[in-house]
């Protein structure tokens, strides 16, 4: 707890009402309705996130059903999607997981920074993601580990996780 008194106290209300005054100005708004829209806009940010987030799920199952339609089948009937740098780690979780929710399907999903490599397999695959990456990470001097259905783990340069997704897809190819 402070105390603050004279010189030091004006000081410190002067402060504290120019940043809510720069605050207000910002919103086109006075001070005494400052309070207000802010926690207004940030209710409203909060439904905005919400909503992106649920437009990224829709997109994620288009895009999979897109992956998936394009991939060949194997002679066992799975395909496999091999997804190469770009996405974030979220990103490409969630378009693993759409991919994954149809049959036969992997996904081997590569992240260039940090280097690091997604496996994701379909419960009627018949792969053990975690399993099987944990065996080709350790191949290649890398870590990590996961579910059955979904599994990550990262290696130490990027040669590594050119030739860490290399032996994933002979494998699982």
């Amino acid at each position: 707890m402070e105390f603050l008194c004279g010189g030091r106290a004006l000081t410190r209300a002067r402060r504290d009402y120019e940043t809510l005054s720069a605050i207000a100005a910002s919103l086109s708004a006075s001070v005494d309705e400052a309070a207000t829209l802010v926690g207004a806009q940030a209710e409203r940010l909060k439904d905005a996130e919400n909503a992106r987030r649920r437009l990224e799920k829709e997109m994620a199952v288009f895009r999979a059903r897109e992956l998936y339609d394009s991939a060949p089948a194997a002679a066992n009937g799975s395909r496999l999607i091999v997804v190469d740098a770009g996405p974030s780690s979220d990103e490409l979780r969630t378009l693993a997981l759409a991919v994954i929710a149809l049959p036969k399907s992997l996904v081997v999903g590569k992240i260039a920074e940090p280097p690091s490599v997604m496996l994701a397999a379909s419960e009627d695959s018949g792969i053990e993601a975690g399993r099987v990456l944990k065996e080709e990470l350790t191949a290649v001097g890398g870590r990590g580990g996961g579910s059955p259905r979904i599994a990550q783990g990262s290696v130490p340069d990027p040669t590594a996780l050119t030739a860490l997704v290399s032996r994933l897809v002979t494998r699982l190819g």
